[in-house]
């Protein structure tokens, strides 16, 4: 009987510790997401010539996915076609940082990066 009570425990804690590190990752993708979005605004106000520079280099298209646009906060003017697509509500007055991102090799979050349609040459 100990031996089952023994069990159930390790498998209580096991799901405990699996979720704890479940939140923790959700929370550094979140922090990460948060500092990343300051961090583009303020390289932005420094380096506006660089920038659209460098988007002349960028390839590829947006598709249209919109995990960028909720990897800190969901941006309430994101919104589903009914193929799954998202839009932007407010399109023709997209906000700059919206439309800009990735202005460059290093202005992506870094859990979207690998599934992004925006590439670099020297990637």
């Amino acid at each position: 009987m100990t031996e089952l009570i023994s069990k159930i425990e390790l498998k209580k804690i096991h799901q405990i510790a699996q979720r704890t590190q479940q939140i923790a990752h959700k929370t550094d993708i979140f922090c990460s997401a948060i500092l990343l979005q300051a961090w583009r605004r303020v390289y932005y106000i420094f380096n506006k010539r660089e920038i659209y520079a460098s988007l002349k280099k960028r390839q590829g298209s947006c598709l249209r996915c919109g995990r960028c646009c909720h990897a800190s906060f969901k941006c309430q003017h994101l919104e589903y076609d009914e193929n799954g697509l998202s839009l932007c509500k407010v399109y023709d007055r997209k906000p700059l940082m919206c439309s800009l991102y990735p202005y460059n090799a290093n202005d992506y979050f870094f859990h979207l990066k690998p599934t992004c349609g925006y590439k670099y040459d020297h990637e």
